[in-house]
């Protein structure tokens, strides 16, 4: 019998699975910052359901970060699937509200069997399938494997010759090897989009230049090992997608399904110039019609004159930064692995090709004091750049730094959902540096905001020369700067 009480035969492994986007508390995650957060597109989970559905199982989704349905009705929702299998992608701020939603799935649908997937399920692996909050998880990335685990879980073969996943036979927990890597990521499904309520998505007000958007990869992986993010190390070393086959996603997106702004969401593209300058000549050739653009993000030290306006010429829009500090002490800290001279140099670059620009910077790194914050602040107000956001660092699991930061003692025990760069309890940051509070880091990130976005250049320029920030959030964040001023926050 399968897991939902139907019958497979050995051959006959095809599966009835549900995929499942978890909701957020954009309360507790984000604070007063709340009514700027969006739904983004969850593009890894529309590549696995593509992958299952391509596999031939019937695939039922739900992006309940844009549904909000509560347990009861989720798992409601689930029951009249009738699936086999449910899948969910687990990222930390959400992993509480995951588990207290399973506990009601297993009240609901007793035999459905529960895979887990994304960074935080596999950072806790052991300890989720071993309480019985899920059954499997699936480790890297799961466009292979988790087809895979669904026939095992339906058909009468086990878990034990598909790689890199977690479970419990026999009572014991294990784990199948390591996850091998995808190599030829041009052989994968394309998204399920159509699966999704992809009209409603956009990306965060700093990155979205129009709508509707869509995500885009063009490659996987990162050999940096910045310390704060999970992407990185040998283990993870790039592959990328073929210039033509990334023209044809893009050419896709935009002339079938009406996109305007696709987003790539790469950990860093183009990651080199050589693959950089012929991806934008493929699209370029295309000679795509219509109004529409293309963002990414990318290492500072990646972008010369000649690259930014190929990036350009290709209907690139905007270039997403992740400068973090400007204070070179500090990123040395956390392995960053250039100066202020590069980011200079990257920024000129990017804008004599008249792009736009981003930048991300973080606020309570390692060994930070008050001062170099400022220090940092004012480094980034003397960027020639049209967005800037500032969050304080949280040591995600899964990264070299939540590690180090374990061994020492210094991560401050907190719920999971205080895991967000805007978390609203400045009592309950999961990382605050030695000689600050969790009150002064929030003072100093909402000194930042105020800083970079209160300046007359700034307000003309959004107000009459870039006008990507709809009015929506235009009021709501304006609304947010006033509040903090008044009640003397910054």
């Amino acid at each position: 019998m399968g897991p939902s009480g139907r019958r497979h035969s050995a051959k006959d492994t095809l599966a009835r699975v549900f995929l499942i986007n978890p909701s957020m508390d954009t309360a507790a995650g984000f604070g007063e910052y709340r009514a700027l957060s969006e739904a983004m597109p969850p593009t890894g989970l529309a590549y696995v359901a593509g992958a299952a559905r391509r596999a031939g199982h019937t695939v039922g989704m739900i992006d309940n970060f844009v549904e909000n349905r509560p347990d009861d009705k989720l798992a409601a929702t689930v029951q009249a699937f009738a699936p086999d299998v449910v899948g969910i992608p687990v990222l930390t701020p959400v992993a509480q509200g995951i588990e207290r939603f399973c506990a009601r799935l297993r009240e609901t649908n007793p035999n459905v069997k529960v895979v887990m997937g994304n960074h935080h399920a596999s950072v806790f692996a052991e300890e989720l399938v071993d309480r019985g909050v899920c059954d499997v998880v699936v480790h890297g990335e799961g466009e292979e494997r988790f087809p895979q685990v669904v026939d095992a879980l339906v058909g009468d073969s086990g878990l034990e010759s598909v790689p890199g996943v977690t479970w419990r036979p026999n009572g014991h927990v294990e784990t199948t090897g390591r996850p091998p890597q995808i190599r030829e990521l041009d052989t994968l499904a394309r998204p399920a989009w159509d699966m999704l309520p992809w009209a409603h998505y956009t990306f965060l007000p700093f990155v979205t230049v129009a709508r509707p958007c869509l995500a885009v990869v063009g490659s996987r992986g990162c050999p940096y090992r910045c310390s704060y993010c999970v992407e990185g190390g040998a283990a993870n070393g790039l592959r990328v997608r073929s210039p033509e086959a990334i023209a044809d996603e893009m050419e896709w997106l935009v002339r079938d399904m009406g996109v305007r702004h696709a987003g790539f969401v790469d950990p860093i593209f183009p990651f080199n110039k050589k693959h950089g300058l012929a991806v934008c000549n493929a699209i370029a050739a295309r000679e795509i019609p219509g109004d529409w653009w293309w963002t990414s993000e990318t290492r500072i030290d990646v972008i010369d004159d000649e690259m930014a306006h190929a990036m350009k010429a290709s209907r690139c829009k905007r270039v997403l930064f992740g400068i973090e500090s400007g204070v070179e002490d500090s990123m040395r800290r956390v392995n960053k692995k250039y100066n202020r001279e590069a980011i200079r140099r990257g920024v000129a670059a990017t804008r004599s090709a008249g792009l736009e620009i981003t930048g991300f910077f973080m606020i309570g790194l390692p060994g930070e004091t008050a001062e170099k914050t400022r220090e940092a602040i004012d480094f980034a107000c003397s960027l020639d750049i049209d967005f800037a956001k500032f969050a304080i660092l949280v040591p995600f699991p899964g990264t070299q730094l939540y590690d180090s930061l374990v061994a020492d003692g210094q991560i401050r025990k907190s719920d999971w959902v205080k895991f967000a760069t805007f978390s609203a309890d400045p009592e309950t940051l999961p990382f605050i540096p030695e000689g600050l509070t969790g009150a002064e880091l929030q003072r100093l990130q909402k000194r930042a905001t105020f800083r970079f976005y209160v300046r007359p250049r700034m307000i003309w320029r959004h107000l009459f020369v870039t006008r990507s920030i709809g009015l929506r959030n235009l009021y709501h964040g304006a609304r947010i700067l006033l509040t903090q001023w008044l009640r003397g926050k910054v």
